[in-house]
């Protein structure tokens, strides 16, 4: 579902998860479990998919610099939580 661009907000109410947070958790586990270049392929679209949600962010909320870096903040643990290559 992610490779089709679906949110993790959509992920979950898809499988009847409760939160956004446990769809993404469920993609971690997945993610963790893929070896080689599809593992780092996967790991590279999130993190284009990120870049894209930092992009939006800055945009929308440029003239609310605190909001702004809070979601930031946000952004980069999302982004730490991938794991490495």
């Amino acid at each position: 579902m992610r490779e089709e661009n679906r949110s993790y907000a959509w992920v979950a109410r898809s499988l009847g998860f409760k939160r956004a947070n446990d769809a993404r958790q469920g993609f971690l586990r997945a993610l963790a479990k893929r070896e080689g270049t599809e593992r780092d392929a996967l790991r590279r679209r999130e993190l284009e998919r990120l870049d894209e949600l930092e992009a939006r962010i800055r945009r929308r909320d440029e003239s609310e610099p605190d909001k702004l870096a809070r979601r930031l903040v946000a952004l980069d643990k999302l982004r730490q939580e991938l794991p490495e290559q």
